[in-house]
């Protein structure tokens, strides 16, 4: 995944309906989804991350008579400043629930199960058009030997990392080493658009390339701060990143 790609929650108990729900959205590119079973769960990934776009089961629980924890979720959701405005879908087996879902939660639409698959595909293709207002954070966290750190995110050039460590390059030439994360969870935690993934163990804050020959397949950083390789399979959704930075 590259930082720019939305992300979405999908809050469902039912495991059929989650896998069925995940099997469609993945026909969409630049996703990545969260899976959460519960209201626990989802309210963690809520936190955590920056979600563009939340689909939710009304029943989270069918051993609770009359259980609505999946409304009650997006009222929580809804007081979040940040979330106000995220669209949210809606899916259910219950009759007639979604007048309160569209009138009091703003609910982008409404899917009484079974839905059909098209339908469903293209809707959350629609809802993935607004832009949500990411809140980028400015540090970036990490724990050593029982120690946690800080860094501001500004001041961190690059990312590379092996199958033991990642190495944190800083803007005054220092490299930190920092216990094992994979791309996907720097990328997820960083919740910036200024990081893009360039090769498999690369990840580079735009604001310091300075240039890009996509032919060579080498990126030029600001400042002496070297050169990195461009990934052949990364080469397209790099250089699209990078145009989106620049708008």
């Amino acid at each position: 995944m590259q930082s720019s790609d939305k992300q979405i929650l999908i809050v469902e108990d039912n495991k059929h309906s989650m896998e069925k729900a995940c099997r469609l959205i993945r026909q969409i590119d630049g996703v990545f989804i969260h899976k959460a079973t519960n209201s626990e769960q989802a309210y963690r990934y809520a936190f955590e991350y920056h979600i563009d776009l939340f689909i939710v089961d009304i029943i989270l629980n069918t051993n609770v008579q009359g259980d609505v924890s999946g409304t009650k979720f997006v009222e929580n959701i809804r007081k979040i400043e940040k979330y106000a405005f995220t669209p949210i879908i809606f899916t259910t087996s219950l009759e007639d629930a979604n007048f309160h879902a569209y009138a009091q939660l703003h609910c982008y639409r409404y899917f009484e199960k079974p839905y059909d698959n098209k339908e469903f595909v293209e809707v959350v293709r629609e809802a993935l058009r607004f832009k949500t207002v990411k809140e980028e954070r400015k540090f970036y966290y990490f724990k050593s030997d029982g120690i946690h750190y800080t860094v501001k995110v500004n001041d961190i050039v690059y990312f590379q990392n092996d199958r033991y460590n990642v190495f944190v390059h800083c803007v005054d030439g220092s490299v930190i080493e920092t216990p094992y994360k994979s791309n996907r969870t720097i990328l997820l935690e960083l919740q910036s658009d200024r990081f893009l993934k360039c090769n498999k163990n690369t990840i580079v804050n735009v604001d310091f390339v300075s240039n890009v020959d996509p032919v060579n397949r080498y990126i030029q950083l600001t400042d002496g701060h070297g050169i990195l390789e461009l990934g052949a399979r990364l080469r397209h959704s790099f250089l699209e990143g990078m145009v989106k930075c620049s708008k």
